[in-house]
């Protein structure tokens, strides 16, 4: 009976030696392997989104990073675990593991941190389309009560732009939930500088207008890309002005922008718009016409019109415009943005207004109506390309119960663009304005004058910066109508056909 023990035992040794170093002896038992520890997982999520979040996960003193899908183990001990967890941009945490789940792990959700913002001018009225900007990640923009929300807002500048508004760094310390940003206008002080050889076309005379510049207070200059006549003065790429023969290159509009920006000058560009005399007689189908002839209407001085409530005319100034934008232009500025205003009233016909009731209530509702549509198209093509847009209009209907005829409303159009640029021209003004025998022997009153009724009838979100005269007033009149505008935190900008200044009716440079 023995031999069969002796093969038992030899078959146990051979088991004992595959299995390596674990050798059973005679005499002990077998001892198993302890078992691992028990860890509890932890995943930490975005409560907004349920993203995993990069965070740190503190528990019995020691620190540990979650991975890349928000998840952490912690070892468990069969006793409930005191967990404090942080991340950027969310409010920290602090939660308590009692007990490890059968399955899976323990979620854990972190509230965002948000920051509300309104954005205003310094009277309160609410800036939409202001881009916000805090640290390197956060973006966003002013919605149209200037409100803003930042989700994950992490402690940093608050940086606040705004096209014609100097920009704003704000230092957010992350104690205040809610923050108001408040913005200046740029303080603009321009010159009118003409397309053709009187301005940006002579080269002698660009430089002359630069050194005035930097020798003066003047920081802009308002450089013409299409004039009154139709004529657009650089070689554009809107091949319907080369068509329609409106093309006389005068100035190299990269060479101009880039001169500008060397001299530190904000970059304006002025474009005649309705009154389009080469592509209202080219398109007649998109011009005013003259009900008596058929043709299209022109005015007093032969230039015609195209039809503002037709829509198809405005494809051609716009298409400048953010050639313009593209360009480097910081602001496009549209003139004769507006129904005609002389000439052969009477025999006016457009698309939308008829002559018998081109002075009815209903028409200038549509008048109006229609010059704000093609702003407002204008500003939602131009302000996300970073251009501001701007508006000239006529001094007197910032006093007026009426559009004047014209289809232009300080107040309807605040609302739309981000500047308005009243032409306050004293001699424009009859004798016995306001009790005066000529009014142009007051220039600095009736420039207050006008602005002060102006001015409530802000109601949207535009600035006002005027248009003054250089012609028929002396230097020191020619300052004070300066000074009118920039006691009330307005720019102005100085208007001259020719293109004719000098330093005795400009402010020196600071």
């Amino acid at each position: 009976m023995r031999r069969p023990a002796v093969l038992v035992s030899a078959f146990a040794l051979a088991l004992s030696a595959c299995a390596g170093p674990s050798v059973l002896i005679a005499g002990e038992s077998m001892r198993f392997p302890e078992p691992p520890p028990q860890m509890v997982g932890l995943t930490v999520l975005g409560a907004d989104d349920l993203t995993p979040l990069d965070a740190s996960v503190v528990a019995r003193g020691e620190t540990v990073a979650t991975d890349p899908n928000g998840a952490v183990e912690l070892l468990w001990e069969e006793e409930p675990i005191d967990v404090t967890v942080n991340a950027e941009g969310f409010y920290e945490s602090t939660v308590t593991v009692a007990e490890k789940p059968l399955e899976g792990s323990v979620e854990i959700r972190l509230e965002p941190v948000v920051l509300n913002g309104t954005v205003t001018a310094a009277d309160g009225r609410p800036l939409p389309g202001a881009s916000i900007k805090l640290g390197d990640a956060l973006e966003t923009s002013s919605d149209s009560d200037g409100e803003f929300t930042l989700f994950r807002a992490v402690p940093g500048d608050l940086v606040v732009n705004r096209p014609a508004w100097e920009g704003s760094v704000v230092a957010w310390d992350g104690s205040d939930p809610e923050i108001t940003v408040e913005l200046e206008p740029l303080m603009i002080r321009a010159l009118r500088v003409a397309g053709d050889g009187s301005g940006a076309g002579n080269v002698e005379k660009w430089q002359e207008l630069l050194d005035l510049a930097d020798s003066t207070a003047i920081n802009a200059f308002v450089v013409d890309t299409q004039d009154e006549g139709g004529y657009v003065y650089h070689d554009t790429e809107v091949q319907l002005a080369y068509e329609i023969d409106a093309v006389r290159s005068r100035y190299d509009a990269a060479e101009v922008i880039k001169d500008m920006e060397e001299h530190g000058l904000y970059k304006i560009t002025r474009i005649v718009t309705f009154q389009s005399n080469q592509l209202a007689r080219a398109r007649p189908d998109i011009a005013a016409i003259n009900t008596q002839t058929g043709l299209p209407w022109t005015n007093n001085k032969d230039l015609a019109w195209l039809d503002p409530t037709d829509r198809n005319s405005w494809d051609y100034p716009l298409a400048l415009a953010e050639e313009a934008c593209r360009l480097g232009f910081d602001e496009i500025q549209f003139d004769y943005v507006r129904f005609p205003s002389d000439g052969p009233i009477s025999q006016l016909s457009f698309d939308g207004l008829t002559a018998e009731n081109y002075y009815s209530d209903e028409s200038e509702q549509i008048r109006v109506s229609t010059i704000a549509a093609f702003l407002e198209e204008a500003y939602n093509r131009l302000n996300p390309m970073g251009c501001a847009v701007a508006a000239d209009i006529f001094a007197i209907t910032l006093e007026s119960t009426s559009d004047e005829g014209i289809g232009q409303s300080p107040r309807v159009f605040s609302n739309y663009i981000d500047v308005l640029s009243p032409m306050i021209y004293t001699y424009t003004y009859g004798p016995g304005w306001k009790g005066w025998a000529d009014p142009n022997d007051h220039a600095s009153e009736l420039v207050a004058a006008a602005l002060d009724a102006g001015i409530p009838r802000l109601e949207g979100f535009a600035l006002y910066r005027p248009w003054l005269q250089r012609a028929f007033l002396e230097d020191e009149e020619i300052l004070g109508i300066q000074d009118v505008a920039e006691e009330r935190d307005m720019g102005w900008m100085l208007w001259s056909a020719g293109t004719i200044f000098d330093a005795g009716h400009l402010r020196p440079a600071e």
